[in-house]
């Protein structure tokens, strides 16, 4: 029977811990990266956060492998951490850290069922970076507790958005044009000077006793011009003698 490499090793534990009477327990890994979801394309398509080179971790027993775990990162804070099956029983393992040579390709943040099926990841040629040992004891379930190793890379996929178009240049405005500097600044004091010049040379542009007429004036004197007392020139006439006094007797007689 053809097995995959994950189920030969799950079957190689289910025997072993049959053999040594222990059930197997998921285990948890502590320590996983956090890799958020990202956005990719002019579209902003989101996709699933993980590392771009996974980490492969191999639990031997001795030179026995008895299971295999693809870490990919856990894509918040919120999400369960991953587990791997330990037997529960007294037990030395070796524990050994791989980081795949091959970029684990971006997944859509929603998966159909058909792509659920077909994506399939091939880690390719893993590097071994460390190796740990991992002592358990039979009913301490911290003791299964497994810490993750930093791979040397630890770079998770990140948003590749297409660059913003450059923002439009304001219009031009046009600079206003530089006041002449031959031109003095008229001042309040001048101005007022000036409109009582305007005022003056309006009246003195004809000339005196010529233009408005008074009210009294008429014809030259002694033309034509009656004296409001009925005399010439207006002056007043001298009394006559005898008049107004005839009665009164001459003087020295």
């Amino acid at each position: 029977m053809n097995l995959r490499p994950g189920a030969r090793a799950l079957a190689l534990l289910l025997l072993s811990s049959a053999a040594c009477g222990g059930p197997p327990t998921p285990s948890p890994v502590e320590g996983e990266p956090i890799c958020p979801d990202f956005e990719v394309g002019a579209t902003r398509a989101p996709m699933r956060g993980s590392l771009r080179f996974p980490v492969a971790l191999t639990v031997r027993d001795g030179k026995d492998p008895i299971t295999r775990a693809t870490l990919t990162g856990r894509r918040s804070k919120d999400d369960p951490v991953s587990r791997i099956l330990l037997a529960d029983e007294d037990a030395e393992y070796e524990l050994e850290w791989a980081q795949c040579e091959n970029e684990r390709a971006p997944r859509a943040r929603t998966l159909s069922r058909e792509s659920k099926d077909a994506a399939e990841y091939a880690c390719g040629n893993a590097t071994v970076y460390k190796t740990d040992k991992l002592v358990t004891r039979k009913g301490d379930a911290a003791s299964r507790t497994v810490h993750f190793a930093a791979p040397p890379k630890p770079e998770c996929w990140e948003s590749e958005l297409p660059a913003a178009a450059p923002a439009p240049s304001p219009a031009a405005v046009p600079e206003p044009a530089p006041a002449d500097a031959s031109a003095e600044p008229a001042s309040a004091d001048g101005g007022a000077a000036d409109a009582g010049a305007g005022a003056t040379s309006a009246d003195a542009g004809a000339p005196r006793g010529s233009g408005a007429t008074p009210a009294d004036a008429g014809a030259p004197r002694g033309v034509g011009a009656v004296p409001r007392d009925g005399g010439a020139g207006g002056a007043p006439k001298p009394p006559s003698a005898g008049a107004g006094d005839a009665g009164a007797p001459p003087q020295g007689s």
